[in-house]
């Protein structure tokens, strides 16, 4: 029975650790959506990702948005640009920013769904600090 309780007590606490780090408040909530909703597959074309940023927090934040985008996809009519970085400057506690960006399929872009991922930083004193950060991510269909 020794043997069972070691193993038995070594499982409670690894529940233990994880709730404490689930339970560490996100300074952020994060919505996304698409206009239009879909691309058209080997044409180009381009839709909106709206993101809509509002800080949960009760300080002010200093933030910015990085959104990845795969090989197929771009935020040029060309595809070359993969990576887009948005510095949005101080958002005061409750307050709520929406931002537009728009993403570009190209002639060589197949259908099927594509995965772009999004990641909110709060930053202090300079963008080149970064105090926390949330990760999303998004897809979006190509028909």
């Amino acid at each position: 029975m020794g043997f069972l309780d070691g193993i038995l007590s070594s499982l409670s606490s690894g529940s233990k650790e994880e709730s404490q780090t689930s339970s560490v408040k996100v300074p952020f909530k994060v919505s996304t959506s698409f206009r239009p909703v879909r691309l058209r597959a080997m044409s180009q074309n381009s839709c909106d990702l709206i993101l809509e940023l509002t800080n949960c927090d009760s300080r002010v934040h200093m933030c910015s948005i990085v959104v990845d985008v795969p090989n197929a996809l771009g935020f040029d009519s060309m595809g070359l640009h993969k990576k887009k970085e948005l510095r949005l400057g101080n958002l005061e506690a409750g307050q709520k920013r929406q931002i537009s960006v728009p993403i570009n399929a190209t002639n060589q872009t197949p259908a099927g769904n594509y995965r772009m991922f999004i990641t909110v930083y709060s930053h202090y004193r300079d963008y080149s600090h970064v105090l926390n950060s949330i990760r999303k991510s998004v897809d979006l269909r190509v028909v």
